[in-house]
């Protein structure tokens, strides 16, 4: 596993370490990060209320510039801890928190540790340049079937300002060809806070998740990498096995 992590920290530093390469949310003011100045001493700080296996959000109204391009999202389980040094991460090896949520279409994605495949979550606002730039290069990796064998990848749509470019983002995934599955990520109006971005850590985009099949991170990263470095990344964190 030593190689496997070196590989890791070494594809990373070159994309993730510039400082044009990754869009932080200090430079994002539609997505803040901060916690509650009160915590509720009946939940740990970083847990919220789980649901049933087969819940599903429910309907929200949320306002009305966002023109239904965010959803109501379930977190179930432990918030990941803010990606602060991509070759440390805390995480790697912890379980992913179950993430529940609605395409634009209203039909239930979710995400969890229990599901038995390899994910990549890939976190994409649509006015981020390198979120533009990256897509393609990961179609280009759907397209040569370059991707492990059985990874599934799931886009979150997040940090949705209608005032920037792009917008709305379910017209411009569908512009860009993004032919995975896609969940609306939820907007806490009283935090200024994009709810799947919060709870797994995220700190740039395009941000990346990798969960094995035993619902365990291998890694996040943000920024771009490119078709071949990207492919190679997720391939050796994904190999061998988890209990290697």
């Amino acid at each position: 596993m030593r190689t496997v992590i070196a590989a890791f920290c070494a594809v990373v530093s070159a994309a993730a370490c510039s400082s044009d390469v990754v869009v932080r949310f200090e430079s994002s003011p539609s997505l803040v990060t901060e916690q509650p100045a009160e915590e509720d001493d009946s939940e740990p700080a970083n847990t919220v209320p789980r649901g049933e296996d087969d819940a599903r959000p429910e309907p929200i109204e949320f306002p009305k510039e966002f023109e239904d391009q965010v959803r109501q999202v379930i977190i179930e389980g432990d918030l990941l801890p803010t990606l602060v040094d991509p070759h440390g991460d805390e995480s790697v090896g912890m379980p992913i928190p179950s993430l529940i949520g609605e395409n634009f279409e209203g039909e239930v994605v979710a995400v969890r540790p229990t599901d038995g495949v390899a994910t990549l979550v890939v976190f994409l606002a649509h006015w981020c340049p390198h979120c533009n730039n990256e897509i393609p290069e990961i179609n280009r990796i759907r397209d040569a079937e370059a991707w492990p064998s059985g990874l599934r990848v799931v886009g979150v749509s997040t940090a949705v300002a209608p005032q920037r470019p792009n917008f709305p983002p379910q017209g411009w995934l569908a512009e860009k060809d993004w032919t995975y599955d896609v969940i609306a990520d939820a907007y806490d109006a009283d935090r200024s806070t994009f709810i799947a971005a919060e709870a797994f850590g995220v700190t740039g985009f395009p941000f990346m998740v990798l969960i094995d099949e035993s619902g365990l991170i291998r890694g996040r990263w943000g920024g771009e990498l490119g078709a071949l470095a990207l492919a190679e990344l997720v391939t050796s964190l994904i190999d061998p096995p988890a209990d290697v």
